[in-house]
């Protein structure tokens, strides 16, 4: 009788699975940016944050989109791709502007004439709504402090795309928003979903 593969090493086999279906299906910027190395998500997230950007757009969804803590600019040109030009990319925690400017400037997004905006800073939680944002860290304090300051924020059917895997980084997404009617979709990243 064949013995089962542990829970990691089926996991890994599924990521890697899902990113090589990805690649096959994946609109061609999330190609561009896996080839330009601007993120180091793979394509099955990116694809994934830009399905959730059009969903968005065609349900009409209010709200800017964010991206906390992408320092190639990778995020940001998926996300400013997806969305219709009207609505706003807040891209914060820059490591480099020069070079987040500079992909998306490749990409066809300048910054200061595509409604794409680029802070120092981190997200503060008395902004504008926001429809869809994704955020990574390096240390759990960080992440924390990005999603308790998005989650007020959230629209009703509004998503908040995690980069964490940690069991510490997933217990400081479930604080910011116990009490509140969400559900959390696990995907290529942790989805938490604003219901009402």
């Amino acid at each position: 009788m064949a013995r089962p593969l542990p829970l990691r090493l089926a996991r890994a086999a599924a990521v890697r699975f899902r990113d090589a279906l990805a690649r096959r299906t994946a609109p061609p910027v999330v190609t561009a940016v896996r080839a330009a190395r601007l993120t180091r998500l793979g394509p099955g997230a990116l694809a994934d944050l830009h399905e959730r950007v059009v969903e968005a757009e065609r349900r009409g969804l209010e709200g800017v989109l964010v991206v906390a803590g992408d320092p190639g600019g990778g995020v940001a040109v998926v996300l400013a791709d997806a969305r219709s030009s009207a609505r706003e990319v807040q891209v914060f925690g820059l490591e480099d502007r020069g070079a987040v400017t500079a992909a998306l400037a490749r990409h066809g997004f300048r910054p200061e004439a595509t409604r794409v905006t680029l802070f120092e800073g981190r997200p503060a939680p008395d902004g504008p709504a926001v429809a869809l944002a994704y955020v990574a860290a390096s240390d759990t304090a960080a992440l924390r402090e990005r999603v308790e300051a998005l989650a007020p924020r959230l629209v009703v059917g509004g998503t908040l795309a995690v980069d964490a895997s940690d069991p510490a980084d997933l217990e400081a997404v479930e604080r910011a928003f116990r009490g509140a009617a969400v559900r959390y979709d696990r995907g290529p990243l942790l989805h938490v979903v604003w219901d009402g």
